[in-house]
């Protein structure tokens, strides 16, 4: 039996491994799109990227929408900060959706990989050293310092629109270093920005089919709602449970999965 030209077994094992990453990804301010693309790309061998990247931002976004619905019941989203980097991000969106829609799909799967390991690295690295950034989550910040985010966050968009990530890669971070957050609140914040840039790169890609992008809806609509689900238990679940620490640590685990996996399947598919 097949879907979308796909194996029944393959999507249902796509539905198992997504529903764990939403899980424990709508803790961490990210899409989940670091693992839901590795996923898809290894299970999934009749996609292409630029196919598979619209799937991934649509699981990005109830990730991230489920995320920064239980993150502002906490208040612990900056709705003033977010939609300010997230209106930045818009203007890298276009410019992420042209590079996947366009570039070699190798050179586009390269370009992940050295991604994931840039981020990852850097976070095990302020693991080890115990860094800290802020002291206190303010609410108002220098016009410097909105610049220096911005700025940023026109990265964040182009991550988004390429790779099918929610941005979070790049976003919590920023939010941590630039502005003195505690990460709690800003991965609430980052949840915001990818529940905004995440559906923006979709349409996107959407207005962009006939040009060589192929949208599966009838896989959006059968794994979208499971996603929604996981990261609605998943960050409920996590709020009450889970220490920051332990947040870094797998998310950082994840992110070097992830990059280990995407250089098997350019090596060997």
């Amino acid at each position: 039996m097949v879907f979308d030209g796909l194996s029944v077994e393959s999507i249902v094992l796509v539905a198992v491994l997504i529903a764990i990453v939403a899980f424990f990804y709508s803790n961490l301010g990210l899409g989940g799109g670091q693992l839901y693309v590795p996923i898809m790309v290894l299970l999934f061998t009749s996609l292409l990227m630029k196919d598979i990247v619209p799937l991934s931002l649509t699981f990005a976004f109830v990730t991230m929408m489920s995320s920064t619905y239980t993150h502002s019941k906490k208040h612990l989203v900056d709705f003033k900060l977010g939609l300010l980097l997230a209106a930045a991000g818009l203007i890298g969106v276009v410019g992420g959706v042209v590079f996947t829609s366009e570039v070699d799909d190798r050179v586009v799967k390269a370009g992940f990989v050295t991604l994931l390991v840039i981020v990852a690295t850097k976070m095990i690295l302020d693991i080890y050293k115990a860094k800290k950034y802020y002291a206190v989550s303010p609410t108002e910040f220098t016009f410097k310092r909105k610049l220096a985010g911005m700025c940023v966050s026109i990265l964040t968009g182009f991550l988004v629109g390429s790779f099918g990530i929610g941005g979070g890669v790049v976003s919590v971070p920023l939010i941590i270093y630039v502005f003195s957050i505690e990460p709690r609140r800003a991965i609430g914040t980052s949840a915001l920005m990818g529940a905004i840039l995440t559906p923006a790169a979709f349409v996107a890609y959407a207005l962009n089919a006939g040009e060589g992008v192929v949208i599966h809806y009838q896989l959006v609509l059968v794994l979208a709602p499971i996603v929604f689900v996981m990261a609605l238990i998943g960050s409920t679940w996590g709020l009450q449970k889970l220490r920051t620490p332990v947040v870094t640590t797998i998310f950082t685990c994840g992110v070097y999965l992830a990059a280990a996996l995407m250089i098997y399947s350019i090596l060997f598919q």
